[in-house]
């Protein structure tokens, strides 16, 4: 305790703060989860919107990112958040994970280490394109910061129809933008999202294509990921520098292999409430951090 610090605020200082947004300040079913997972360890707990402008983050020993789903809309913001609350306190995922897996592009990354991704054409910030790829029945074209399926469209097209350049060539004059094939395989066997903890796996579920709405809302199912599945989401867990204390892999199967769409960093819905011992692994994996400052 430091000189002049009440006692009873020293009690009340928590040992973890799970990180939310204002639109839902208390948490989302698989917050609540973990909070009781981790209070049945014997750690103080609170639920806080990344940003409260009132919030103390010095005041805990660690916070864990878990329903932030605004950040894509207040991206200098969010870095900002970032930058600042990593010098007060430790930060899962760590600052560095959290400010890569924000702009998409960190697919680049993950192709050059050999991951199987979708093929990606990457259109830079304040640039004018004209020639886009082609050679597909239809095109998905999407912010490189974004979220729930926010800014993403798709087109029909053996290329990008005007139509389609215009909208990337108006979305580059705020960011970065990415156009991909459209892969029909979302809708019609869904996606695949293999959940890793601490490095591990732990399980996996489908959904729906292009979710919107906040994330947890998402009509999710248990799903058994094929020996491809797990080791395209493997590879992509190991090309990252440092381990994650959580990751989501989402990927697509297609004809030649599951292909990872988006590896989730920041705030994914990682459907701890079909897998109970996914929430144990997760407050042991919060315990031994919170032991560490």
């Amino acid at each position: 305790m430091s000189p002049g610090q009440p006692a009873a605020a020293a009690a009340l200082a928590p040992d973890v703060t799970l990180v939310t947004h204002r639109g839902l300040p208390g948490g989302a079913p698989d917050d609540l989860l973990l909070a009781a997972a981790l209070r049945a360890r014997g750690l103080a707990v609170r639920l806080l919107p990344w940003n409260d402008p009132e919030a103390d983050w010095q005041a805990g020993r660690l916070a864990v990112v878990r329903s932030a789903w605004d950040y894509h809309h207040h991206t200098a913001e969010w870095l900002a958040w970032i930058a600042s609350t990593r010098e007060q306190t430790l930060l899962l995922n760590s600052g560095e994970l959290l400010r890569w897996n924000t702009d998409k592009r960190y697919l680049r990354d993950l192709l050059r280490a050999g991951v199987p991704c979708i093929p990606t054409h990457f259109v830079e910030p304040f640039t004018f394109c004209e020639t886009l790829p082609g050679g597909h029945p239809a095109w998905i074209v999407k912010p490189a910061v974004g979220a729930s399926a926010r800014g993403v469209r798709r087109f029909a097209g053996h290329e990008l129809p005007t139509e389609g350049r215009a909208y990337v060539n108006r979305l580059a004059q705020t960011g970065a933008v990415l156009v991909q094939p459209y892969m029909a395989e979302v809708e019609t066997a869904r996606e695949r999202s293999l959940v890793f903890i601490g490095g591990r796996f732990t399980h996996a579920f489908t959904k729906p294509a292009f979710s919107t709405g906040a994330t947890g809302s998402t009509a999710i199912a248990p799903h058994r990921p094929t020996a491809a599945e797990l080791e395209v989401a493997a590879a992509a867990m190991g090309a990252l520098q440092g381990e994650p204390a959580y990751g989501r892999v989402d990927l697509v199967p297609t004809p030649g292999g599951p292909q990872l769409m988006e590896l989730e960093l920041i705030e994914p819905d990682l459907g701890l409430r079909l897998e109970p011992r996914a929430v144990e692994a997760l407050a042991d994996v919060c315990l031994a951090h919170a032991g560490r400052r």
